[in-house]
């Protein structure tokens, strides 16, 4: 009887140390962790780990069966395959040693970071795990402790709609467009077909009218879009930013701004309208094509009808170089060229090349005066139906479709960092590689403009900058300054 009580409490010390008492369903949890410490707590209880947690590649890695059951998941670990198994709800996860995919319910999940074994002990990724069940990860990099909070509430079985809408402006053949269907079919394939998104090419959903886009997304009547940040912008007054002339000359200076603090912001004051961005794709640097004459300096543009987006900086750019701005959606462009309405129009060489612009316009003028990027997201009435681990899978597929799409319409333009990308990561050599010689080749006489012709330019479109700043945002204007270093 003796023997039998001092056994007794050994294991009861030694589940107040080591182990966890089960956290009951609908129960909430808070768990804290400190790098590099084997103190854990558990509801302000004290755990002792066997494996302290550790920080790999900006991510916390933290004992697979301590943060499964201390967040009141079931724990399995199949040692043939060497993964991790968690049932929460209706949820199960899958990780697997050395891998950077994870399964939930059936859909792939990308990871930072790959569970490992440490000392005999397995780690995985604290916030992926604790995000993927619904609970809030918060860092504290002063002390270096994470904090989970859990509500402890069962994760329910998500039911899809049959066919998810996607809103794009221009047809399949474009880089563009073929952008928008290798994020659909990520999304099918990561989510086992759980996600099936239908691009609608051409503006479909919108009778054509590019420019309706932002509204019919924010109000959750088109579900996705890839689309040109240029046909939100009269909503979107930050959104002109990238439309200032000359003002954005470099890809180098695009990718800082979007990545910095001004494309927070921007992504910011969409995200209150109802349009979350997932990534930001690319249509390119705007070129200037016309049937008359070589353009090298502002007074050749004087009296020629030019094809321009419907959208209010564009129309005052070309008014200050003189030209007669003809204001019309995409797909009346293309008959305007053809029965001599316009002379000439300005768009990126991604959209050169599908559209044969040899046919129309003899003269190309590189002068990369604007930069056209894309807005991959979604409405956040659709966004907001959607698990965090479907959410993941359809994340993880824009930015993967976006980084190729941005790509395959900079490939030849950059030097040969498109390409590579191409080529390297996604095992894919396009047939046409150098954009420019391609049109070149087809008869256009293209000019390049001297830093003295180019400087002509931006003096010429001055009073843009002044009445147009104020717009957008002084905010705005100075945090992209100083993105790219001016």
């Amino acid at each position: 009887m003796k023997k039998a009580l001092i056994m007794l409490l050994v294991v009861a010390l030694l589940a107040g140390v080591f182990g966890l008492a089960p956290v009951r369903a609908g129960e909430g949890v808070t768990i804290q962790m400190t790098i590099g410490s084997t103190k854990a707590y558990v509801n302000s209880k004290e755990v002792i780990l066997d494996q302290p947690p550790i920080i790999e590649n900006s991510r916390t890695l933290v004992p697979f069966r301590f943060i499964g059951e201390a967040i009141g998941a079931q724990v399995s670990w199949d040692a043939s395959k060497k993964a991790v198994g968690y049932v929460f709800g209706d949820m199960n996860i899958t990780l697997t040693i050395g891998s950077t995919t994870a399964i939930v319910n059936g859909v792939k999940n990308k990871l930072d970071v790959a569970p490992k074994i440490l000392s005999g002990r397995t780690v995985v990724p604290v916030r992926f795990i604790s995000e993927t069940i619904g609970a809030k990860v918060d860092w504290n990099g002063k002390t270096r402790m994470v904090t989970i909070t859990s509500s402890g509430k069962p994760v329910l079985s998500f039911k899809s709609k049959a066919e998810y809408t996607m809103q794009v402006n221009v047809g399949p053949a474009f880089g563009w467009g073929m952008g928008a269907q290798k994020w659909a079919d990520l999304v099918k394939e990561n989510t086992g077909g759980l996600i099936n998104i239908k691009p609608y090419f051409g503006s479909a959903l919108l009778a054509g009218k590019q420019t309706n886009w932002f509204q019919a997304v924010s109000e959750g009547s088109i579900d996705f879009v890839m689309d040109s940040t240029i046909n939100a912008s009269a909503v979107i007054k930050s959104l002109n930013l990238f439309s200032l002339p000359f003002f954005i000359n470099t890809y180098e200076n695009v990718d800082k701004i979007e990545n910095g603090n001004s494309g927070k912001q921007i992504v910011s004051d969409m995200e209150k309208l109802g349009v979350i961005t997932l990534a930001w794709g690319e249509n390119g640097f705007r070129q200037l094509t016309n049937s008359k004459k070589p353009i090298t300096k502002p007074s050749d543009m004087n009296g020629l009808k030019f094809r321009v987006v419907g959208t209010p900086i564009f129309v005052d750019i070309f008014h200050a170089l003189g030209a007669d701005a003809v204001s019309m959606n995409w797909g009346d462009a293309v008959t305007a060229f053809q029965q001599g309405a316009v002379d000439g129009q300005e768009n990126p060489y991604g959209v050169l090349l599908p559209v044969k612009i040899w046919e129309y316009h003899k003269y190309l003028s590189n002068w990369s005066y604007v930069i056209d990027p894309l807005i991959v997201g979604v409405s956040k009435t659709t966004w907001d139906t959607f698990p965090n681990y479907i959410k993941k899978a359809i994340q993880d597929a824009a930015i993967e479709a976006a980084e190729w799409e941005k790509a395959y319409v900079r490939r030849g333009l950059d030097g040969f960092t498109s390409i590579n990308i191409l080529k390297n990561k996604f095992n894919d050599v396009p047939e046409v590689l150098d954009q420019m010689g391609y049109v070149r080749h087809q008869g256009v006489q293209i000019v390049d403009l001297t830093p003295e012709q180019r400087q002509a330019f931006i003096d010429a479109t001055k009073s843009v900058y002044d009445k147009w700043i104020p717009i957008i945002g002084q905010n705005i204007y100075d945090l992209a300054k100083k993105d790219i270093g001016q």
